[in-house]
C-alpha cells in the first residue's frame, strides 16, 4: 500500500455515516475509534492495529454504523480493490469468520437498539405519570367529594 493512503482526523471527527456507501477499510495507526448506531447509541469502539470499515467493504453493503474518531487518529486506508485482493488471497476459514462476525455484530446492534428503543418508551411513560399524577389525584378527589355529597350521614 502506497503512503498516501495514510489519513489523520481529529477528535470527533466523524470518519463515515450509517448508509454512506464505503471506500475503503481502515487499519488503525494510532488513536481509538467509536461506532454508533442510526439512532446514535454507543456500539463498541476499536484501537491501535485493529481493521473497521471492512464488513461492508468485503459485503459491498452500506456501513451500518456511523463512525467517530474518539482521540487523535491516524489510519492506513485499505481502497476496496486492494481489500478484494488482500480477501481473495484468504483462507476460505477467514471468509468463513468474517461473515460469522457480521452477522454477529449485525444481530448485536439490533439488540442494542432495540433496548435503547424498550428504554426510551418506557422512560416517557413513567415521566409521564409523573407530570400527570397531580391530575390523577384531583380527579381521585373530585369523585370522591361527589360520593361524599351524596353519601347518608
Amino acid at each position: 500500500m502506497k503512503n498516501d493512503n495514510n489519513k489523520v482526523w481529529v477528535p470527533n471527527s466523524t470518519i463515515y455515516n450509517f448508509g454512506d456507501e464505503p471506500k475503503c477499510a481502515f487499519l488503525i495507526i494510532s488513536g481509538t475509534v467509536e461506532f454508533y448506531s442510526k439512532n446514535n447509541v454507543l456500539l463498541g469502539s476499536a484501537g491501535q492495529t485493529e481493521v473497521f470499515g471492512e464488513i461492508s467493504c468485503y459485503l459491498n453493503k452500506k456501513h451500518s454504523v456511523t463512525a467517530i474518531a474518539k482521540t487523535h487518529l491516524a489510519t492506513k486506508l485499505i481502497p476496496k480493490t486492494e481489500f478484494s485482493k488482500i480477501i481473495k488471497n484468504a483462507h476460505p476459514v477467514i471468509m468463513g469468520m468474517l461473515r460469522s462476525t457480521y452477522h454477529r455484530l449485525a444481530e448485536a446492534n439490533i439488540q442494542t437498539e432495540s433496548s435503547q428503543e424498550e428504554i426510551e418508551k418506557y422512560t416517557l411513560m413513567y415521566k409521564s405519570s409523573i407530570e400527570n399524577k397531580e391530575e390523577i389525584k384531583n380527579k381521585i378527589d373530585t369523585i370522591q367529594q361527589k360520593l361524599d355529597k351524596n353519601t347518608k350521614q
